[in-house]
């Protein structure tokens, strides 16, 4: 059984973090290619669904939602394929200021509590930005100084390796915004402007860089353009199918070992093999779990990395082909 995992978004005020919270929402509540999302609690279900359809059906400055200035807002939600039930996660919307206020404010030590506890981490970066080529003036804007001091505190703390790396998406919200740009000129600039410590070789790190949407047309009428997300749901397809992709690894591990002990059991003499006939048992009944266990995963595993296809992942700084 895999425990709730922690996503954490981290982005500047204005990047589009609570509209992108609420568009992902909206659009894997419905389901894509049979994934669905649901909050565990149905008030928030409401009041999410509330906030959509005024995005929707608003016109003029009234139907974005305003920055988060001073809240933390917890969110409990339920990922599922064919509403049968997958993982759960736990997802913060933070105020943007919480990234470049000091330490003692309450709500950035609860963002480095929730951040340093986190299974997936998501860097949003806002489209605006990157209509022309990055300069170090956007660098400034972007805040990439302060990203990267927390990845480099959550590096000190969990250490990733190249066979434990850990997951971060880099999500381009308002994609809409520079999406006259090629994509493959972005992606390198982020790569090696943005964060190059990121794609280092044997670095640590699962990086998908993800251009969401909330419409094509808002580029060009942000009060009345139409509303029609595209790509929101791949970051939590990339925090599920990371983690089982960890859970899976580690289970494989303990497949191994049991296998070895197994064995040393079974190559024995008759005498010896009553003696630890009980331990035989136990060590075959763990290897079945463990074999029901792993299959459930891959399958699952499947049917994610059939998603992240769309979008270019790096694994210790090399462009991989999500797999199983």
């Amino acid at each position: 059984m895999i425990d709730d995992i922690k996503i954490t978004m981290l982005g500047t005020t204005g990047a589009g973090k609570t509209c992108y919270l609420l568009g992902m929402y909206s659009v894997m509540q419905t389901g894509v290619n049979g994934f669905t999302l649901s909050a565990k609690d149905m008030d928030v279900d409401l009041d999410l669904n509330d906030l959509w359809e005024k995005l929707v059906d608003t016109q003029g400055e009234d139907r974005w939602p305003p920055p988060n200035a001073a809240e933390v807002k917890d969110y409990d939600f339920d990922f599922s394929y064919g509403f049968q039930h997958i993982m759960s996660y736990k997802w913060v919307d933070y105020r943007g200021r919480a990234m470049s206020d000091r330490s003692t404010e309450g709500d950035v030590q609860r963002l480095m509590e929730h951040f340093e506890n986190s299974s997936c981490l998501f860097l949003c970066i806002s489209g605006e930005y990157l209509k022309d080529q990055i300069t170090p003036d956007t660098i400034r804007k972007l805040q990439s100084h302060r990203m990267t001091g927390f990845l480099q505190k959550i590096s000190n703390q969990i250490k990733p390796t190249p066979n434990r790396p850990f997951p971060v998406a880099i999500v381009i919200t308002k994609y809409d915004l520079c999406s006259e740009r090629k994509t493959q000129e972005i992606i390198e600039e982020i790569k090696q402007n943005l964060y190059p410590a990121l794609f280092t070789p044997n670095s640590g790190w699962l990086v998908m860089i993800c251009p969401v949407s909330l419409g094509k047309d808002l580029s060009s009428d942000l009060d009345s353009g139409n509303i029609s997300p595209e790509n929101v749901h791949l970051p939590v397809v990339f925090a599920i199918y990371s983690k089982l992709r960890e859970h899976g690894l580690m289970l494989k591990g303990e497949q191994i070992s049991s296998q070895g002990s197994l064995k040393s059991l079974e190559n024995t003499n008759f005498f010896m093999k009553w003696l630890h006939s009980s331990e035989i048992k136990d060590q075959k009944d763990k290897l079945y779990k463990l074999g029901t266990e792993i299959q459930k995963i891959e399958k699952d595993m499947i049917l994610l990395a059939q998603e992240l296809q769309k979008v270019p992942v790096f694994l210790n700084g090399k462009e991989v082909t999500i797999d199983v």
